[in-house]
């Protein structure tokens, strides 16, 4: 597995591991197939509304203009409609376990998604995906045209269930992480996070509290912004389950 290191906004380096081409052209396949079916099955409605219109607009009855729009916009949207909506993955890209991420390990802003959405054109479209195969091939960071001029990426996530079985906690969808370098802990480190959290006052909790902060961050080379030692634990394990795509 390739990983590529990015200096985030508190300069620290962190590795990500990199999604590659086999993952991105199954979640660019299971995305058309999911389009056709859309397609296909509107297709089908508007057909028996275009045969039972006898209102006309030209030479197209109104309802095959409505087909036309209803038909094209989502299609041509899709990618962009659900990268922004679902914090960086299409349908395709969560089932496969990938995510599209800024360069500096944040979350993606409108106008990246835009910019990817723009360039897919020639990435996906007019080239039948060979564009993006040869760039992400020779690029070294696994970027498409549309990652270069967007200064973002495609990583992997640690599976649900490996997360799930440990550290796993509730996280809402628009949830932010307020420390990405968690992303250089392993399933153990975030259970034991998990397990200090759970300890009862007789069992030396605050200690052990303070001692596991401070190895945290020592190791994540983090300080807790303005929270005591729970909190920060409590924002670490959610921030642990946001960027390995438990939200």
């Amino acid at each position: 597995m390739e990983n590529i290191a990015v200096e985030t906004t508190q300069n620290v380096n962190i590795e990500y591991p990199i999604a590659g081409i086999p993952e991105r052209i199954a979640a660019t396949l299971l995305d058309f197939l999911i389009m056709l079916g859309y397609v296909l099955i509107i297709s089908v409605i508007f057909s028996f509304a275009t045969v039972l219109s006898e209102r006309r607009f030209g030479d197209m009855s109104a309802a095959s203009i409505t087909a036309l729009i209803v038909l094209f916009l989502p299609v041509l949207f899709y990618s962009l409609i659900f990268e922004t909506f679902m914090n960086g993955q299409s349908i395709g890209k969560r089932a496969v376990r990938i995510k599209v991420m800024r360069l500096d390990g944040r979350q993606p802003s409108f106008g990246n998604y835009v910019m990817r959405w723009i360039l897919r054109l020639i990435d996906i479209r007019i080239s039948f995906g060979l564009a993006a195969v040869v760039t992400i091939a020779i690029n070294g960071k696994g970027q498409r045209l549309g990652d270069i001029a967007a200064g973002t990426m495609v990583i992997k996530m640690k599976h649900k269930e490996e997360i799930s079985k440990t550290a796993f906690v509730n996280v809402q969808e628009d949830y932010v992480a307020a420390y990405p370098e968690v992303i250089r802990l392993t399933d153990r480190e975030a259970n034991i996070i998990k397990k200090v959290l759970l300890l009862g006052e007789d069992e030396n909790r605050d200690e052990a509290q303070q001692r596991l902060v401070e190895k945290l961050s020592e190791h994540l080379s983090v300080q807790p912004k303005e929270e005591n030692n729970k909190q920060f634990l409590k924002v670490l394990l959610k921030d642990y389950n946001k960027v390995n795509g438990r939200a």
